[in-house]
């Protein structure tokens, strides 16, 4: 069932059953108005033939009774009757009417007031005393005109049938109105296709619930259109970054295939050819990182480790593979308290992430020296901030160089994969720090890392 339909049958359903009953309460209030009224005059006409008929009540004889079928329509429009403690009618203004019956004269001598049917009639009986202190039944009746209620009830008929066409029509013209947006949304859903990603939905400045319903579409467009942009970026520069090394590999096998050499040039070219493997290994390690951070970072574990050793551990790696460059470690606000510098990590991971860094302050400074500072907080918002003295980083590039495979415009000319900065990004997003970027007043660029205190 469409949502136009549902919404229409459900508001016609609900604004149905409340007119329903307001017409119900209309009818109820009017009928009931209209019988205290009739029963107050035949009380008021009791009361009056009471005062009358009473003193003289003990002279009345008793009147022959008069049966009469229950079905029978009686000719005449009211009629009073007076009745003494025996059930026997003492008096009648019609002297062919029908006697009541004695059940609503018991109740009436037991001095309560009693309404009833007698024939076509409606009747009502009331207690009355004698001068000598004799108890009689008054019975007063009248014919009861409801040709009003009945045309009143008619009225409130057609116009409830007529009130539902009406709201059936009203409530399919505004559901069908206020889901038109859906209706536009879905045409330019339709249209919408790969060879075009820039397209987005129109909210055409409404600011209703369907509007922000489409501005997420819109912001899920702009993820997918950012992972095309990824995609194609990622298999071009992959693509790119391969072949180069493969490339250099091939011309150094076949140059030194072409005619026999000496040994150490033998030796030269397989230096070189090592060091397009090594490059093509580390690529490929980096893309196996990114990989796995991508497609099952549930399973990563993570155990407690001591901030300032891991930090100590990336050092001494870094210079076990460069042994040219040279790192300075300050540390600010050592807790007494070793459990205040433990965080939550994988070791391996947030491990590489600060090599990366520290990797990369090196490679950038002309003398190939970082520069490690750590501020620790006994709340565990620890803080560790890694500069180095090279040519700094653009204020446009600031946000593009964690994207993988892009290559600064100062580094184009520095060996490199461009994963480094976006596999860094993407293990401190999973550890919860985060990473911003700088330039120092004097020269270089600072890397900041902010650690949560949910650790």
């Amino acid at each position: 069932m469409q949502i136009r339909t549902r919404l229409s049958l459900a508001f016609f359903g609900i604004a149905a059953c409340i007119l329903a009953g307001l017409f119900a309460y209309v009818y109820w209030a009017f009928k009931k108005d209209s019988d205290e009224l009739f029963y107050q005059n035949l009380h008021s006409k009791a009361l009056v033939s009471a005062q009358a008929l009473m003193p003289e009540a003990d002279q009345l004889i008793p009147l022959a009774a008069t049966l009469g079928n229950e079905e029978d329509t009686l000719p005449y429009r009211d009629n009073i009757s007076l009745y003494d403690q025996s059930y026997r009618r003492v008096f009648s203004a019609q002297a062919d009417a029908p006697e009541v019956g004695a059940r609503v004269l018991q109740l009436a001598l037991g001095g309560e007031e009693s309404r009833f049917s007698h024939h076509n009639l409606e009747a009502l009986a009331i207690l009355s005393y004698s001068r000598s202190n004799q108890p009689y039944v008054v019975v007063a009746e009248g014919f009861y005109e409801q040709s009003g209620i009945r045309q009143l009830g008619k009225l409130l008929i057609i116009s409830y049938l007529a009130g539902l066409f009406i709201l059936l029509a009203g409530t399919w013209y505004f559901a069908g109105r206020a889901l038109r947006p859906v209706s536009r949304f879905m045409s330019e859903i339709n249209g919408l296709s790969p060879e075009h990603p820039e397209q987005r939905l129109q909210t055409q400045g409404e600011t209703n619930e369907i509007a922000m319903l489409a501005e997420t579409f819109n912001k899920m467009l702009d993820r997918v259109e950012n992972a095309f942009r990824m995609q194609r970026m990622f298999l071009s520069n992959v693509s790119h970054e391969l072949k180069n090394p493969l490339t250099a590999l091939r011309a150094q096998i076949e140059v030194a295939l072409q005619r026999e050499r000496n040994p150490q040039a033998y030796r030269s070219a397989l230096d070189s050819i090592l060091d397009d493997v090594t490059r093509i290994s580390e690529l490929e390690e980096k893309l196996l990182q990114l990989a796995r951070l991508y497609n099952d970072p549930s399973g990563i574990h993570f155990e407690k480790l001591r901030l300032d050793e891991l930090i100590w551990q990336t050092k001494v790696q870094l210079l076990k593979n460069h042994p040219d460059y040279q790192v300075n470690i300050e540390f600010y606000n050592l807790p007494e308290d070793a459990d205040k510098l433990l965080v939550s990590a994988n070791e391996p991971l947030l491990q590489s992430a600060l090599l990366n860094l520290l990797n990369n302050a090196c490679k950038y400074s002309p003398d190939h020296r970082a520069h490690l500072v750590a501020v620790f907080d006994a709340g565990g918002a620890h803080r560790v901030d890694i500069s180095d003295n090279g040519p700094g980083i653009p204020p446009e590039e600031r946000t593009l160089i964690f994207e993988p495979f892009y290559r600064g415009t100062q580094q184009r000319n520095t060996k490199g994969s461009g994963i480094g900065l976006s596999l860094t990004k993407s293990i401190l997003e999973l550890h919860k720090v985060a990473i911003s970027v700088d330039n120092l007043p004097a020269r270089g660029a600072v890397f900041s890392l902010r650690f949560s205190t949910i650790f």
